[in-house]
């Protein structure tokens, strides 16, 4: 049974809606992550960006008007100098709404058009065939990593608090890991019984890196929601918005693919020197 609520949880965890946030403030540059927005008639702000949260407009939007994961809804008073996007949404328009720029529109309803003009000869295939690789990946990681926080919360906590709170050690930890993988293979390697234990090792340090990685996206979820003063979220939801960031800092050229890899070091130290989350040193309390 509670294996059950967990499942569910996990499931209801795209319908957590945060209360709506009404905008008042003039020439604001409006960013808010988990909350709808709603510019009120008469009200005018620079722009408006939102992550997980519906934006309503009755008022006026000098610059761009983004949605990521929820929709876009003009009223007939909005008037929108910039582009409307909904990512993952729809824009509804009302009659007598003005938009000066363009408007885009990407989830399910249209996203074979959208793969379509991708993969026409204006893109580079070889870069395609990447990016739906990285795509995959990532939410192939987002689905196990969730489920992860899900049923081991106790353990990504004390992993989490490790790399936190000792910081170095888990690079230490993580560089030593790494270091030897190769020669604990070889030497397994060269006996019969070694052999046999060689896919267990492996499974060890995927499962390990893996760990690592959701422990490290926990923690940035964590501090963005913090720089956002807001604190007491569900480990579930820093954990999404924090893999939701490494992904896209992976795509920074020429460094994201080190921050990734650096990211996956610490946090395989902290597995390592934490024994998977089972044992914490130091008398402090995780969180």
């Amino acid at each position: 049974m509670c294996m059950m609520k967990k499942v569910l949880y996990l499931a209801l965890f795209v319908l957590v809606f945060s209360q709506s946030a009404q905008v008042w403030a003039e020439g604001a540059n409006i960013f808010k992550i988990g909350e709808d927005v709603t510019v009120d008639r008469g009200v005018r702000v620079n722009s408006v960006t939102t992550i997980n949260g519906q934006i309503t407009v009755s008022g006026r939007v000098d610059g761009n008007v983004i949605a990521v994961g929820n929709a876009v809804v003009l009223t007939k008073t909005a008037v929108i100098d910039g582009n409307v996007i909904s990512l993952g949404g729809i824009v509804v328009q009302a009659k007598g709404s003005e938009i000066n720029g363009s408007i885009t529109e990407i989830n399910s309803s249209n996203i074979s058009e959208v793969i379509t003009t991708m993969l026409s000869d204006e893109w580079d295939g070889w870069s395609w065939i990447q990016a739906i690789f990285s795509i995959t990946l990532f939410l192939c990681t987002l689905i196990i990593g969730l489920i992860l926080v899900v049923l081991l919360p106790a353990q990504v906590v004390t992993v989490a608090w490790a790399i936190q709170t000792h910081t170095w050690k888990a690079t230490w930890w993580g560089i030593l890991g790494l270091i030897l993988i190769v020669p604990l293979l070889v030497l397994l390697a060269v006996s019969v019984i070694g052999i046999v234990l060689i896919p267990l090792e492996l499974i060890l340090v995927v499962c390990a890196g893996f760990m690592g990685l959701i422990a490290v996206a926990r923690l940035i979820g964590r501090m963005v929601y913090l720089l956002f003063k807001k604190s007491n979220q569900p480990m579930i939801r820093e954990t999404f918005w924090g893999l939701v960031i490494i992904w896209l800092i992976g795509w920074i050229p020429p460094i994201g693919w080190m921050i990734k890899v650096f990211a996956i070091t610490i946090g395989l130290g902290a597995v390592i020197y934490t024994r998977f989350g089972t044992t914490r040193h130091g008398s402090a309390k995780p969180e």
